[in-house]
């Protein structure tokens, strides 16, 4: 008797109904079977399930059920479908990994002339980058897999091709994948697919035992063709009733034409309304809060249709007091290991000091480097890398590592360079021997990969030991062995087949499969369970929440396939977006049918913010019910559930208190100039900047700061005040010492090898410095001289200020000190790179009394120092006024400022006041907001407002 014609020979199903979960229907078969003997013994089984998670699941449910039963228990093969073929042949030769396949497409790409390869890509990547060709040859890897599980050939796709174009695309696609073969051949290896159909051919499949087939609705016809050859029993357990025996193919297949007209039982409150990513998480806890009070937590499941929604229900649920396990997991990438990989590659790529920077910050190598540069420093107190870094960074603005510091840089931040030195030293397997634009080293990936191995080692050796029982680093042990078994695995690599490539290409190839690779946290026994929508369908908790119930999520479809678009997939006979239409119907049919208890939240907006409309599984239903349905979902309203949050909502603020300062005694002895602009402004920040020295550094700047440009300017005018030319008259010699200054303060501090903006910053000021020329020619003819610049005073020298018997001590640096050599007039500057006068920066007028407030005292405060100076004058006959230097001609020139008597007495007595709110430790934080905030996260002004805003909304307080 022939199975091609009666395949329902090879394959005897039983249908378990889909009122009950399949999986423990399954179980209870089984257990029936043994009957009374008192053994269960399935050592002559091979279960076939659909996922890997549904594998696990099963198999302890076979173990339960036996011990509940006391039965001796042998316990069988347990596989998923998808490695099922597999174990029932014996191949030629070793199969390829999937790497050592893209390799082999690679090498026949690289090798085939440019012209002929035209018809497959109109424009072809460089010969020697190896990285671009690797991607396309992954794709035509992936193209012949997917052919393959559909068992399809090129051949085919010749056959059915309606055009010469893409005839000659996949003739050409044939003659490559001979090549591909006959260069895994060569190798030592070959394609699993090619294998699977010498094996069917030469009828070699084998299997010592009889095959369970649990739930796999969805086998694609490869594996079913292998099963189709086996010669022992096969048996497909089915979920669904006998009578739709007719919906399932002879191995308990979906026939995706008979779900075509399917109708699920789908009633209203089954649908949950929501909005964006947020709301959506936010509606899963409502639903849980709901179940929990009938269920106990680990009988209760949440489905995610999509990765995205993950972190935010995780996060949701944990903040009500629901503690989750996710079987999707994480992927390596995503680790402690995979980003020290990521971070590491771009240092490699792109040896810069931010990519450095980056690499450091990493929590695995700041504990290594901290203690490998403490190391030689045993006679002083362990310090810290980063503060010194990040200040270089901010300050001098280097890009390559290869590139010499400024000598400003090396002076104040020596420690930047040493981390430079010893991270170099620590990547020399990886990095070349003298950082340049020249040729890299290049070796086959295998070595690299031993290379990599014995890297790796060195910041994680013994971790297994030393974090194993640290659950908080569980996730990292568990990632260091997968990479290290994917790089061993890569050692491995057929010579024949690898490649010479950089150190940065291989680190770039390892850190991209990471991706593939998952790992996951220990479940306790309270969890809620957090699945991918496959997992779905075998699941037996008795309540589910599936969140992102839209498209495209459910059902997923093909889309944009340049090689295979929909309509070549019909003419082959894939066309699975019908199949997946079919598959996921069934998938919802069973999670509405196996449980009393379910939700499914139908969101408006994706984690990205794009529109997701409801799924176009709620079109199975009859029209009326779809109408209702959708203009319920569109009005996105819910019944809202109190849930218990780990924060009170109805607070304004966080509860994360406010640091206080309580001293004991006045902490501050002496005062700047710029110090009492910042107290006026807030007590609290000034006490923050100028008592704790909390100040913020932006190492991520790509340019100068207005303050760092102001010191740029400055440090031109400054020098130029010192030199022998600062008495000259002519305009061009002027400009000429000026520009002089600026790029010898410019090669200190920022070297010949700053960020580019630095370098047209520099030109920017040079042109300034062309206005500062003209207006400094006129004030030599007015008969000024410069008579000091940087001039100061400090405590030593007697300055401070008396107020009720107690003095504070001043210090101040003046940029200018003027003397007019004709009528004996004395003048202080202040060279600022803006147009304003002083008055529009000192002053600013009361909305409600109409009168002039002071909001800067620099100038009242150089009043008060001109005794502590040496110039013999009354302090009120000096000028005082600002050198502007602007970037407009107009603007640029000496702005003496007009305050009046009246006005300076009574910045006299702020400046009294001040000292005295001070000396009485005053330090409370400003009502007023601060327009350049520094210190907003630590007031908890800006940040923690804006996320409960977020929450309260997530929470329903906003009606909209």
């Amino acid at each position: 008797m022939s199975f091609d014609l009666f395949p329902e020979l090879l394959c005897r199903r039983e249908f378990l109904g889909w009122d009950r979960p399949l999986l423990p229907g399954v179980v209870r078969h089984f257990i029936d079977q043994a009957g009374e003997n008192g053994r269960l013994d399935l050592g002559d089984w091979i279960f076939v399930l659909p996922t890997a998670q549904s594998m696990l699941r099963f198999g302890r449910l076979l173990q339960s059920a036996a011990d509940a039963q006391g039965f001796d228990y042998v316990a069988p093969r347990i596989t998923t479908s998808g490695d099922l073929a597999e174990h029932l042949y014996q191949p030629e030769k070793p199969i390829a990994i999937e790497f050592e396949q893209t390799l082999a497409w690679a090498r026949v790409l690289r090798h085939r002339d440019a012209d002929s390869l035209r018809p497959l890509l109109p424009v072809l990547p460089e010969s020697e980058a190896i990285g671009p060709w690797l991607e396309l040859a992954g794709t035509l890897r992936r193209l012949t897999a997917d052919l393959a599980a559909h068992d399809v050939g090129f051949e085919d796709v010749v056959a059915v091709a309606d055009s010469d174009t893409e005839q000659a695309r996949w003739e050409l696609l044939q003659e490559l994948f001979e090549l591909y073969l006959g260069e895994l051949a060569t190798a030592g290896r070959s394609d699993p697919h090619q294998q699977r159909r010498r094996a069917i051919k030469r009828k070699t499949i084998r299997s010592g035992r009889a095959i369970a087939l649990v739930g796999t609705s969805d086998l694609n016809p490869s594996v079913a063709k292998v099963i189709a050859n086996v010669e022992r029993d096969v048996v497909a357990f089915i979920a669904a009733p006998q009578e739709k025996q007719a919906c399932f193919d002879w191995l308990g297949c979906l026939k995706p034409d008979a779900f075509a007209d399917f109708q699920l039982p789908l009633i209203d409150d089954h649908l949950v309304p929501a909005a964006d990513i947020a709301d959506q998480a936010t509606a899963v806890s409502e639903a849980v809060t709901q179940f929990a009070t009938r269920y106990q937590p680990s009988e209760i499941a949440v489905g995610v249709t999509d990765d995205s929604h993950v972190a935010a229900t995780e996060m949701q649920l944990d903040g009500c007091g629901f503690p989750t396990y996710r079987h999707v997991g994480w992927t390596v990438a995503s680790t402690a290991v995979g980003r020290l990989l990521s971070l590491t590659a771009t240092v490699v790529a792109r040896p810069t000091w931010r990519s450095l920077a980056a690499l450091v910050r990493h929590g695995d190598v700041h504990r290594f480097l901290h203690a490998q540069l403490n190391t030689t420093q045993r006679d002083t107190a362990p310090q810290d890398y980063l503060v010194p870094l990040d200040q270089m960074l901010a300050n001098h603005l280097p890009v390559r590592l290869a590139d010499p510091l400024p000598p400003a840089a090396l002076k104040h931040y020596p420690a930047a360079e040493q981390l430079r030195c010893t991270v170099l030293a620590w990547l020399s397997p990886l990095v070349p021997e003298h950082l340049s634009d020249g040729p890299r080293a290049t070796k086959p990936i295998a070595d690299w990969c031993e290379s990599l191995l014995q890297w790796l080692d060195s910041i994680y050796t013994g971790v297994e030991t030393a974090d194993a029982s640290r659950p908080e680093r569980r996730l990292t042990v568990e990632a260091v062995a997968k990479v290290r078994d994917l790089l061993t695995r890569f050692t491995q690599l057929s010579r024949h087949l690898d490649a010479p490539v950089t150190a940065a290409s291989a680190l770039e190839m390892i850190a991209s499969r990471l991706a593939d690779l998952r790992v996951g946290q220990d479940q306790d026994a309270d969890d809620i369970q957090i699945h991918g929508w496959l997992d779905l369908a075998l699941d037996d908790s008795p309540a589910m929440v599936v969140v992102g119930f839209n498209h495209p999520f459910v059902p997923s479809a093909v889309t944009s396939d340049p090689f295979l678009p929909g309509s070549l997939r019909s003419r082959l006979g894939i066309a699975d977006n019908e199949r997946r239409y079919a598959r996921d119907l069934y998938a919802t049919q069973l999670l509405l049918s196996t449980r009393r208890d379910i939700r499914l939240i139908v969101g408006k907006r994706s984690a990205d913010a794009a529109p997701t409309p409801p799924s176009r599984l709620l079109a199975a239903s009859s029209p009326p019910d779809v109408a209702r349905r959708i203009r319920m979902l569109l009005a996105g309203t819910r019944d809202k559930v109190n849930i218990a949050h780990r924060w009170d909502s109805d607070r304004q603020t966080t509860e994360l208190p406010i640091p206080e300062f309580h001293p004991d005694a006045c902490p501050v002895k002496t005062m700047s100039v710029t110090a009492f602009k910042a107290y006026l402004e807030c007590p609290y920040r000034f006490y923050l900047r100028h008592v704790l020295n909390l100040k913020p550094v932006d190492d991520l700047a790509r340019e100068l700061a207005a303050n760092q440009f102001g010191d740029l300017v400055h440090g031109a005018v400054e020098h130029f005040g010192e030199s022998a030319e600062k008495d000259e008259a002519d305009e061009k010699r002027i400009f000429e010492s000026l520009r002089h200054h600026l790029h010898q303060y410019a090669a200190d501090q920022y070297g010949d090898h700053a960020e580019s903006a630095v370098r047209l910053q520099v030109r920017q000021a040079e042109r300034r410095l062309h206005f500062v020329a003209a207006e400094q020619a006129q004030r030599i003819q007015q008969g000024w001289r410069i008579h000091a610049t940087e001039a100061s005073v400090e405590e030593s020298k007697g300055a401070s200020i008396t107020v009720d018997g107690k003095k504070m001590g001043l210090r101040g640096r003046f940029d200018r000190i003027d003397r007019n050599v004709q009528t004996g007039q004395w003048a202080i500057l202040d060279y600022k790179t803006h147009g304003h006068k002083p008055e529009k920066k000192h002053l600013r007028k009361n909305r409600d009394t109409g009168q002039f407030e002071w909001i800067d005292l620099q100038l009242p405060l150089y009043r008060m120092m001109v005794p502590f100076l040496g110039i013999e004058a009354p302090p009120q006959e000096v000028q005082l006024g600002y050198f502007n230097v602007s970037d407009k001609a107009e603007e640029t020139k000496i702005n003496i400022a007009e305050f009046g008597e009246p006005l300076m007495d009574q910045a006299k007595d702020l400046i009294h006041q001040c000292v005295r709110r001070i000396f009485a430790c005053d330090f409370a934080p400003s009502e007023q907001g601060v327009m350049y905030d520094d210190y907003e996260m630590i007031l908890q002004t800006g940040v923690a407002s804006r996320m409960l805003a977020g929450a309260a909304i997530a929470e329903g307080d906003n009606d909209q």
